[in-house]
């Protein structure tokens, strides 16, 4: 699995289906077509794909869990997690 498909998976676990990709794509690269440029073979700079893993890292929701397969990073602030569900 490459690092942009680690990513998207992230994508994935953080939203459950419950955020859109628009919408996160906002908060982690303040461009809302960004995740759909990834998910048609679009590429991603490596300071922006480590700054995005760190973003899910510090804003992980309590209630989900961080796929198995993808290091996390130790989260760089306290507990801020963001429920999906809430952040609509």
């Amino acid at each position: 699995m490459d690092q942009v498909q680690q990513l998207l998976l992230l994508v994935d676990a953080f939203g459950r289906g419950k955020m859109a990709d628009a919408t996160i794509s906002t908060r982690l690269f303040n461009d809302g077509k960004r995740i759909g440029t990834l998910r048609n073979g679009g590429d991603i700079g490596t300071r922006r794909l480590v700054t995005a893993i760190q973003w899910f890292s510090d804003n992980w929701p309590d209630d989900a869990e961080w796929p198995p397969v993808i290091e996390r990073p130790e989260p760089c602030r306290a507990s801020v997690s963001v429920s999906p569900e809430a952040a609509e």
